[in-house]
């Protein structure tokens, strides 16, 4: 059988200043030595490193007390350190591997810390540790020396928690004890949070109240946004399809203008080609001058011409010099003639031969010679006809050429007037088109002024102009003119209810947010303080149960040992042991503590509560003696007592070691020998090491450690195994 305990280490602690190693490979060591050697100062060490927190248990005023302090042979020193190493095979303790070393050290300073397997633990963590492995320092597992009668003079509140730590119930003590005191801690949290909450109620509903008005008003202003959002988007891309839409139609128009213009520009220079062209006119006009004035020519050829043949037929007769007044008025009239008719001439050679004519005819007429020149006015005559013939030969060729000139003219001023007609129709067209682009420009115009104005509405409720293009589709469409209307009345609307509503007090909004999160965050805790206490009372009443049942369980087993031991330690009698319910009442509680109390417990649990709290009462009856209560016992028989109790829980529950500081100090020989006997049959269950000055349990030991202390007061270790 594996022993439990493998070694224990100290240094510095107490007497031991070097590091002292003591080995456990038997189920029974003994420590024996002088007194003053320092063999208590073992039990000491056991103590100290299970977690004993009072100094007065460990036989000194301080902590710092526990350091060697030095001899004038020996110097001081800083640290005190113990360690216990104990086999894990079977996993007793919660740490990796199969061993695991428990170690407490101290300085001068005061700080204590604990280390498992190197690893720092806190105290409160490695009590419930221990106490799962059935190690404690205020039991029946370390028992000191003077202490051989603790179990009959402890109170039966201390028995019962003796009995719990040997049959491993201490755990679920702990856990309970800390269970009730953070029950304790959360039902006065509890009480806190509800009186700060019945404080901060009041506060907060006139805070929701105002909260709730100006979040309408957040609601009002998110509707009326996503309503301006939606109104500016439907209204600015409707606009934007208008000029998109229009805008097609104005580039036909200019470009279609453009090409009447371009056509009415080459047309009108046709016709300035066609008019700078119509020089015929003119042309035909110096004809028909020229033949106006060959008329003329003719006509006055025709009529001298006349004259001569006249003259030619009165030169003819014979001349009489007489002349009638008439004949002189007719010659007048002739010479006035010819005149106008040489001044219209341009040949001179024609006017000197008139002249030449009329010097011979007026010589004659005033009685000059006779002309004998027929044969010159025939000659003339026949000049003249040719004259005439050549002029009239004229007057036809430019007659004719007239004709071919008026009909060409005729034929350019048909054209001219077919392409006035035409550049006059595109005209008019172009006027048309030009007031049809007008009003596509004066309707665009408009569309332009509606999306400034759209513009400038939008940046007046505090927009970027540039935001309004980046308008996202609404979820719901406005879709016709009417739907604008419905949207521009309930925007006013919605902007009536946020004057109506106020700004908002960024302050109360702030006040009533914090205030609203305090509410929250405080009945949140309520409701875990609530549900902790809830979790508490029901980890209490499973603890309690498990307590009652195992504890109750062995109870009897061990009250009946406790009569066997007691009967094999005093050689009769009889004992038992039973239990003692708490003389002291429960805390009166009031209002609704007592009826939450009432309720949380049924009487079956108040039953199993009371037998949880309930002490150890012990009855003896001694051969030969009349004992009507414990201390009418002597100190051999309390320790009797206290001896048989020990192993009655040991052969019920044994533990994994005890520790025994000269316990049978008070036995007489024969119970001495009896006291050796039980440890070697309880070795079996359960390691022993033993302090002792009997000779009867030092033969019980296996190994034997002898404690000496030298004159530099220094305890030193002698061992010796013993054969069986």
């Amino acid at each position: 059988m594996r022993n439990f305990l493998a070694l224990l280490e100290l240094q510095g602690f107490k007497s031991f200043a070097g590091k002292t190693t003591l080995e456990f490979p038997s189920r029974v060591t003994a420590v024996v030595g002088p007194n003053g050697s320092g063999k208590s100062n073992i039990i000491d060490a056991f103590r100290w490193v299970l977690g004993e927190r009072e100094a007065k248990q460990l036989r000194g005023d301080t902590l710092e007390n526990l350091i060697f302090a030095g001899t004038p042979k020996k110097a001081a020193v800083s640290v005190a350190r113990v360690s216990l190493c104990f086999d894990n095979h079977e996993n007793i303790l919660p740490v990796d591997g199969a061993e695991a070393v428990l170690s407490r050290r101290v300085d001068r300073s005061g700080v204590s810390e604990f280390t498992l397997n190197e690893n720092e633990v806190k105290l409160r963590d490695l009590l419930p540790m221990l106490a799962k492995a059935r190690m404690g320092t205020r039991g029946l597992m370390i028992v000191g020396q003077g202490q051989s009668d603790i179990f009959v003079r402890s109170t039966p509140d201390e028995r019962r928690l003796m009995i719990e730590e040997i049959l491993g119930l201490r755990e679920f003590r702990i856990k309970k004890n800390q269970a009730e005191r953070r029950l304790d801690s959360s039902r006065i949290n509890m009480d806190k949070v509800k009186a700060m909450l019945e404080e901060l109620a009041p506060h907060v509903r006139i805070l929701r109240r105002q909260r709730a008005r100006f979040l309408k008003r957040a609601e009002v202003e998110s509707e009326l946004k996503a309503l301006e959002h939606a109104y500016f988007y439907e209204r600015f891309h409707t606009l934007q399809a208008r000029t998109t839409t229009e805008e097609t139609p104005l580039l036909a128009l200019k470009k279609r203008i453009r090409e009447i213009e371009e056509t009415v520009e080459q047309q009108e220079r046709e016709l300035k080609r066609i008019h700078e062209g119509q020089g015929g006119y003119e042309k035909a006009k110096g004809i028909r001058e020229s033949v106006n004035t060959l008329l003329m020519e003719s006509s006055a050829l025709q009529r001298n011409l006349a004259r001569i043949e006249a003259r030619i037929e009165y030169e003819s007769k014979t001349p009489e010099q007489t002349h009638e007044a008439h004949e002189f008025q007719t010659l007048l009239q002739e010479v006035a003639h010819d005149i106008e008719y040489l001044i219209s001439l341009s040949d001179l050679n024609a006017i000197k031969h008139s002249l030449e004519r009329w010097k011979e005819r007026l010589h004659k007429f005033f009685g000059g010679e006779k002309v004998s020149a027929p044969r010159a006015l025939e000659e003339e005559k026949e000049r003249m006809r040719h004259e005439l013939e050549a002029i009239e030969k004229k007057i036809r060729a430019l007659q004719t050429e007239e004709e071919t000139l008026a009909r060409a003219e005729e034929e350019k001023n048909k054209l001219f007037r077919e392409r006035v007609e035409e550049v006059n129709k595109k005209k008019n067209e172009l006027h048309a088109l030009e007031q049809e682009l007008q009003r596509a420009l004066l309707e665009k115009e408009r569309v332009e002024l509606q999306r400034e104005e759209l513009e400038r509405e939008w940046m007046s409720l505090g927009y970027a102009r540039e935001d309004l293009k980046k308008l996202t589709p609404p979820g719901e469409r406005i879709e016709a003119q009417e739907g604008f209307s419905g949207a521009e009345r309930k925007m006013v609307r919605l902007r009536g209810e946020l004057s109506a509503i106020g700004e908002i007090d960024e302050n109360l909004m702030k006040e009533a947010e914090e205030s609203e999160a305090r509410f929250s965050f405080l009945s949140a805790q309520l409701e875990d303080l609530e549900k902790a206490s809830k979790d508490l009372k029901e980890l209490i009443e499973d603890l309690d149960h498990r307590i009652h049942e195992d504890f109750k369980k062995a109870f009897h087993a061990i009250s009946n040992e406790f009569n066997t031991y007691f009967r094999l330690m005093f050689a009769g009698g009889s004992a038992h042991l039973s239990l003692v319910s708490k003389k002291q009442s429960a805390p009166i509680l009031e209002g609704e503590q007592a009826a939450d109390a009432a309720q949380e417990k049924t009487e079956e649990a108040q039953e199993r509560s009371r037998e949880t709290e309930s002490g150890v009462e012990i009855h003896v009856t001694v051969p030969r003696k009349r004992i009507t209560n414990l201390e009418m016992l002597s100190g051999g028989e309390k320790t009797l007592v206290s001896l048989a109790a020990l192993f009655a829980m040991i052969a019920v529950s044994p533990p994994p070691f005890l520790v025994l500081d000269e316990i049978d100090a008070a036995l007489d020989e024969e119970n001495a020998r009896r006291f050796a006997e039980l440890i070697k049959n309880f070795s079996e269950k359960t390691q022993f090491i033993i302090v002792t000055h009997n000779r009867a349990p030092m033969e019980a030991a296996d190994v034997l450690y002898g404690i000496t202390m030298g004159d530099d007061g220094v305890s030193k270790v002698l061992s010796m195994k013993l054969e069986g």
